[in-house]
């Protein structure tokens, strides 16, 4: 944006440069035409949240029209139940006749608007749930209930069901399901059905606390051991907080020096599912010889669900305490609102449920090995060798002696026995976000019949509400969002699944789920890590490929979402996408809440790395979410977001989902409804709404480009198995050096797509990689994978990274494992580099960086795509940086003229380059956070071009006074004069200080006839603008700018002598808003549902600040 070229100068470059005129080409160009005006794949889409039955057709009229004059290329729709205010005459319930018929209207005025339409994949927005999901149906957890016996005796015993508690695990019942934001849902059903009944001998060792009967003491409170080992996780007592130490504590005293091994917690928080948690220390096990000195042994963190289970040192001691620190006071809703409240009080103390010592050895982290939770870390929490195991001829199966009262009848062989009663039970998760009347259980995600009923139903729902109009035309999409719904570990056929998959018995094993140790800790440890990826292709097989299956019948598709934060559940993101028309992430703007920037871009590359091996080519994502909080709310204009949405373009999107354009069903209250505290706030009611167009066109055409051709990437990168992208990679990016791009690489790519030609590693899908990189998380590899390493590396592949060193799976043949590893790894082979980073077996290979630019300041930052054309490369080149940058960049092609495209403007213009040792070499001048796009696609033999330097000059700053005139019904007077620009907020008159909106500066300017002669173009800068300007010059509209440099070009408007210059400039609506909030204000303008601001929060910077000038080039 910072040279410019006369257009008699351009088109003599142009010719000269690309040796070729107008009358040589050969019909249109239509890389150039649809940059230019780019088709409805490349616009992008909206989230069109209908909130709690708040609809209207009017406003769904006006809805989907401005989105169509906006630039907008469809939408997705979703049912969202968060608690908002009735604005309607009449609530439109889902499903009800009048809401099908609102959606039938939706559905046809979209298809003749041609909008892409879509849905989520339930009400609200997450993930597959509805009021017809039965209780049988519903999502599921083991659950089981124990007894200890002695053998060598007939026994005649009651064995009391396992609890049909609806939750997370065991007894502990379900956590609230609503916030102070949505309104409280349904109680979900209980359900219950038995599994098996399972015996087995205890090692010696395993003596319960209560024959040990240690002496309970704590700092205060009444505890007692058998409310801490009586298996019920769901009575608690409090463990008063200790404002001194800072710390309470529960104390076991025994009678002698006992030895511990392991302990369980309930008690004390969980931590979130979200995101990538640090462990906090504030639970921890210590020890004591004398009762008074004691030392830590471990910290017991917090698990997503409320217990946690830990394998410790084998410790011999006669006193032991767990140590809960004092719990922290929740955040206020009102000091996230900004208002002045006094923050809550601390709890009381810590509510414990259960604190269990174990003298033998525990499956170390349990809960999580078995699927009750998610962790990224397992391979970091082995359980160690030991003799506490239970052998697998000792495991008996007595579900046949079960009596339907539960009475049991067996003659139990010598020994001490634990009996076991499985079951099954209900998670109680429901979908959510929807409206109450649209809330029901999720279905189970592990039963492939469950969920053919589930979206079979679901479908036909919108089949009737759409009046058929689905597939090609009208309703075409449904969208699954990022998971939300919680772990699944059990379904109806889980039994059947697991021996048809994995080739051996589940019962023997099933203590292991409880988190005793069978035959060893290694093939329990095996046996986990089987039971896990039985769970994961599940739900990849049966909800997420047969979804693809069933919509195809009604001729639509399906966008996915994976884990975007974190590990969430089991699957690994890439399989959940693959058979997806269109793989999508998400990226939130920098701000509480949310994923970090790090997260968000593990979780883009994900999605395009799916794009990439599986062909397709689509990467889509929810795009600019935010959170209120902090003065966020309804603040967003296209120059903030825009470093944003070009971070996600960097990481591989090309279509934008943008977060969020909420449905206002009626026009008498602005800007109206929100999805609660989330936005960003982008529909009809926004202030830019009718600017958007030029903010819709800079996205579009960036999109265009990045769709076209291939991806280019040097580096395959191969994460492993049992963990996810976001889980490994949200904190921290593989290291990739600067200058070279990748893609990820999971086990079922891996496998099925990679080939080797010419020394490359190569896809169907036309993509190709120099070499493949194993990350750490591959240590533990399955044999099938290493087989196809072993492949690879034999027809020439090049890889480094680490050496395997385990075979996770109970059934990998270990000899065949050696022996493969030694092939590969342990004879000195020229393409295998073992320890060595990539960036140094990239130097090793010779390949030079595909991206390169000098660094004038030390905080210069580029990022770049590369993207592979039918006639040549296109580079996308974004400055990171809110400074001007004036830099050479080279690119790793030769023997083509580069041009630079500009996707703000779709203005094109040639440029200087030098051609050397099969790179070029290319000046650039980059705005602040500028994006460009450097296309190389006409052949030269010419090595360089060298453009005349263009100079700039002031011809004039426009000073004196503005006659400023401000749009009605907000507040401010009908036009007012400036003497000099400045912000509104520094406007003695409130109607000025609090305007929100679209205000039009006016002024005559005289141009000399000296100042526009032949071969000068002339440019109108206006300096600093919040937030948006279009400038028109003697009734002409030159265009809407939205960043900066805040400039227009006025060469063939503005004429010598008088001319009249009009500067529409619109601000956020933040002002107002805060206006509105002033005391004594009774007349309020605006409507919102969340109260973001108060009457003392800060007012943003408004209008032309100027300074104006006229430039000549």
């Amino acid at each position: 944006m910072n040279r410019f070229y006369s257009k008699g100068l351009a088109l003599w470059v142009f010719i000269l440069a690309q040796g070729y005129s107008q009358a040589q080409s050969k019909g249109p160009d239509l890389l150039q035409q649809n940059f230019i005006t780019p088709n409805q794949a490349a616009r992008p889409r909206v989230w069109w949240h209908w909130m709690n039955g708040n609809i209207s057709k009017g406003g769904i009229h006006k809805d989907l029209l401005w989105m169509h004059r906006s630039g907008i290329g469809g939408f997705q729709n979703f049912d969202a139940g968060m608690i908002t205010p009735q604005i309607v005459t009449k609530r439109l319930s889902y499903m009800t006749p009048e809401w099908k018929d609102a959606f039938r209207y939706a559905t046809r005025l979209a298809d003749s608007l041609k909008l892409e339409m879509a849905i989520a994949g339930s009400p609200g927005w997450s993930e597959s749930g509805g009021p017809w999901v039965t209780a049988k149906d519903g999502m599921k957890k083991l659950v089981w209930r124990e007894m200890r016996v002695k053998g060598g005796q007939s026994l005649s015993v009651n064995l009391p069901k396992p609890p049909a508690t609806t939750g997370d695990f065991q007894n502990v019942p379900l956590s609230a399901q609503s916030s102070g934001l949505s309104e409280k849902p349904p109680t979900p059903p209980e359900y219950y059905e038995d599994i098996a009944v399972v015996a087995y001998r205890l090692p010696a060792a395993d003596i319960s606390l209560t024959e040990l009967n240690p002496t309970i003491t704590t700092n205060d409170g009444s505890f007692t051991l058998e409310q801490l080992t009586d298996g019920d996780l769901a009575t608690t007592n409090l463990l008063p907080r200790d404002s001194v130490a800072g710390y309470g504590w529960i104390q076991f005293a025994f009678a002698q020096p006992q030895t511990i091994k392991g302990v369980s917690v309930v008690g004390g928080g969980t931590r979130s599912a979200f995101g990538i948690t640090i462990q906090t220390k504030d639970r921890s096990l210590e020890a004591s010889d004398d009762g008074v000195n004691f030392r830590r042994i471990a910290f017991i963190p917090l698990g997503i669900i409320a217990q946690q289970t830990i394998t410790i040192p084998p410790t011999r001691a006669k006193y032991f305490r767990v140590t809960f620190k004092n719990p922290s006071a929740a955040p206020g809703f009102g000091a996230m609102m900004g208002a002045s409240r006094q923050a809550p009080k601390p709890p009381a103390g810590t509510s414990i449920a259960e604190v269990v010592l174990h003298p033998v050895t525990r499956i170390n982290h349990f809960e999580e090995k078995a699927g009750f939770a998610t962790a990224t870390d397992l391979a970091s929490h082995l359980t160690p060798a030991s003799a506490d195991i239970i052998a697998e001829r000792d495991v008996i199966d007595l579900t046949g002696k079960l009596n339907a009262d539960g009475a049991l009848n067996w003659t139990a062989p010598d020994g001490n026995w634990k009996i076991v009663r499985f079951g099954y039970s209900l998670t109680g998760k429901q979908n959510h976000p929807a409206s109450r009347e649209a809330t029901g259980l999720e279905v189970d995600k592990l039963d492939g019949r469950a969920i053919r009923d589930y979206f079979t139903t679901y479908l036909n729902q919108y089949k009737d509400a759409t009046g058929g109009l689905m597939g090609a035309r009208g309703l075409q999409y449904i969208v699954t969002d990022s998971y939300e719904s919680g772990q699944n570990n059990w379904t109806p056929l889980m039994a059947q699944e697991f021996a048809k998959r994995r080739g051996y018995e589940l019962l023997p094993w099933m203590p292991v789920l409880t988190g005793q140790v069978v035959k060893s800790t290694e093939a329990s440890e095996k046996f986990l890590w089987d039971y896990r990826k039985t769970i994961a292709e599940l739900i990849v097989e049966n909800h997420y490929d047969q979804l693809t299956t069933i919509l195809a019948k009604y001729g639509m598709k399906r966008y996915s979402e994976s884990h975007e934060n974190g590990r969430v559940f089991i699957m690994d993101g890439m399989d959940v996408k693959r058979t997806a028309a269109v793989p999508m992430s998400a990226m939130w703007t920098p701000g509480p809440g949310g994923s970090s920037l790090t997260m968000a871009q593990a979780d883009i590359r994900e999605s395009a790395s799916v794009s990439h091996l599986y062909g397709q080519n689509l990467v889509a994502g929810e795009s600019l979410t935010s959170i209120g909080f902090g003065g966020n709310a309804w603040a967003y204009s296209p120059e903030r977001l825009k470093p944003t949405a070009d971070l996600e373009m960097a990481n591989g999107l090309n279509r934008f989902v943008i977060h969020t354009s909420v449905h206002q069903p009626v026009d008498d209250k602005i800007p109206g409804l929100s999805l609660a505290i989330f936005g960003q706030w982008f529909n009809r009611h926004d202030t830019w709404a009718e600017q958007a167009k030029a903010w819709t066109d800079y996205l579009a055409r960036s999109s265009y480009l990045l769709q076209q051709g291939k991806f280019v990437a040097d580096v395959a990168y191969y994460y492993g198995e049992d963990n996810n992208i976001t889980g490994l990679f949200g904190a921290k990016l593989p290291d990739i050096p600067t200058g070279y791009n990748y893609d990820f690489v999971n086990p079922h790519a891996l496998i099925n797509l990679l080939s080797v030609k010419n020394g490359k590693l190569v896809t169907p899908s036309g993509m190709s990689y120099r070499m493949m990189h194993l990350d750490s998380n591959a240590r533990n590899m399955s044999l099938p994978v290493l087989r196809k390493i072993a492949h690879l590396v034999k027809n020439g592949a090049v890889i480094s990274g680490v050496r395997p060193e385990n075979s996770p799976g109970m059934n990998d043949d270990p000899q065949e494992f050696t022996r493969l590893v030694t092939e590969v790894w342990g004879s000195n082979k020229p393409n295998v580099h073992t320890g060595k980073t990539v960036t140094e077996v990239l130097n090793a290979l010779h390949i030079v960086p595909d991206f390169e630019y000098t660094k004038p300041q030390a905080t210069t930052q580029l990022l770049y795509v590369h993207r592979k054309v039918a006639d040549g490369d296109v580079y996308w080149v974004n400055n990171r940086s809110d400074l001007l940058e004036t830099l050479k960049v080279t690119f790793r092609v030769s023997g083509k003229v580069p041009q630079i495209w500009h996707p703000e403007t779709g203005r094109m213009e040639a440029a200087s380059y030098r051609i050397a040792d099969g790179r070029t070499t290319v000046p650039l001048h980059l705005a602040p956070n500028d994006a460009v796009f450097v296309v190389f696609r006409t052949s030269t033999t010419q090595m360089s071009v060298t453009l005349p330097e263009v100079t700039e000059k002031e011809v004039a700053t426009l000073e004196g006074s503005w006659n400023v005139t401000f749009q009605s019904n907000r507040g401010a007077p009908r036009e007012s004069t400036f003497d000099k620009l400045a912000s509104y907020t520094e406007n003695p008159d409130a109607g000025i200080k609090y305007f929100s909106g679209t205000a039009t500066y006016t002024k005559a300017i005289t141009l000399p006839v000296t100042a526009n002669g032949k071969g000068v173009e002339l440019w109108l800068d206006l300096g600093e603008v919040k937030n948006l300007a279009e400038v028109i010059v003697n009734g002409k509209s030159m265009g809407i700018v939205w960043k900066k440099p805040f400039r227009v070009n006025v060469s063939n408007t503005l004429k010598p002598g008088e001319n009249k210059l009009e500067v529409n400039v619109t601000n956020l609506w933040v002002n107002r808003l805060i206006g509105d909030a002033q005391p004594g204000v009774t007349n309020k303008l605006t409507y919102v549902t969340m109260p973001f601001y108060q009457a003392n929060s800060p007012l943003q910077s408004s209008g032309l600040l100027g300074p104006v000038k006229l430039l000549s080039r």
